[in-house]
């Protein structure tokens, strides 16, 4: 499965960090290729050579923005990517982005990088293309326009599902943990608040907390014929209900003070958190939970072990 998002480079500063973070001589970059471009290396100067030709290089109205181009991700799937296990090669994941630029684009100038990403949260790794779409057509002369924001998403979306069964990727499910390797990411509003020091403030992090220290107290426990009953009962304790969601998704019940009532979450959407002491990942579906307490079960057993042994 693949997502794809879009940025609208309308400021010099903007282009000017595109040109850069497109170098494929970076230590990230594992290929690249062009569309409709004569000299590679001079990609940057022929796109603003062709905006300027075509008067593109100034906005198309008074008082709007002008756009120049076009920043498209193709975000690989991290467990479809060779680097944990998948099929997709960055070969492949090149003749993929290949497809969809050709398909999308045939008549712009169109530059191809494939990055190798790591996420600093979880040191997760997965392949990114990221693509530059000049804003000129070389047909027409005229400036690119998809349609509504809305209805453009649409259709890059569609044009992905397609080369995703084209590919044999699977398709993205909204509400549901699409990785197994990579958790969901905290949101905007959410690193905003640990950025100012507030991050207790979420709701998610709280219950992230709770169920994360309380995941760890079970796993203590030297004999329990029901674990998971086990942290059900304690959770509830914390004010947060274990539940399953109608599609059969571990979730979480507890009283929001931002609606007044009660909010429910499905551990796919509620992502992970990282062990201090040991590094690990606690994911919060059921299968991670499951995971998780087997861990803190073997950790705590080594421990009581090695203590022994001193004495």
């Amino acid at each position: 499965m693949t997502a794809v998002s879009q940025t609208s480079v309308c400021s010099l500063r903007h282009l000017r960090s595109i040109k850069s973070y497109l170098d494929w001589n970076r230590e990230k970059a594992l290929d690249h290729d062009t569309l409709n471009i004569i000299e590679e290396d001079r990609w940057f100067e022929e796109m603003d050579q062709t905006r300027k030709a075509a008067g593109h290089n100034v906005a198309g109205k008074k008082g709007a923005r002008c756009t120049y181009m076009q920043h498209q991700i193709l975000a690989f799937n991290p467990d479809e990517c060779e680097c944990n296990g998948g099929a997709m090669t960055p070969g492949r994941c090149m003749d993929y982005a290949r497809d969809y630029v050709r398909t999308r684009y045939p008549d712009h100038e169109c530059v191809i990088v494939l990055h190798l990403e790591r996420c600093k949260s979880d040191r997760t790794e997965r392949f990114a293309a990221h693509i530059a779409v000049n804003r000129t057509n070389l047909v027409t002369g005229l400036r690119l326009d998809e349609g509504p924001a809305r209805a453009a998403a649409r259709a890059r979306t569609k044009t992905v599902r397609e080369l995703d069964s084209k590919y044999g990727l699977h398709q993205l499910e909204r509400g549901k943990a699409n990785s197994r390797v990579h958790g969901r990411q905290p949101g905007t509003a959410e690193r905003d608040m640990a950025r100012r020091g507030h991050a207790e403030r979420s709701e998610n992090e709280r219950v992230r907390r709770a169920v994360a220290m309380r995941v760890e107290e079970v796993g203590r426990i030297p004999e329990c014929p029901d674990r998971m009953a086990e942290l059900s009962r304690r959770l509830k304790r914390d004010g947060i209900e274990l539940t399953r969601a109608r599609n059969g998704d571990l979730q979480y019940r507890f009283h929001s003070n931002s609606l007044g009532g009660e909010r429910r979450i499905n551990g796919a959407r509620l992502g992970y958190a990282v062990h201090r002491k040991t590094g690990r990942t606690i994911r919060f579906t059921a299968r991670g939970i499951g995971r998780a307490l087997r861990l803190f079960m073997q950790l705590y057993r080594t421990m009581e072990r090695a203590t022994r042994d001193m004495f």
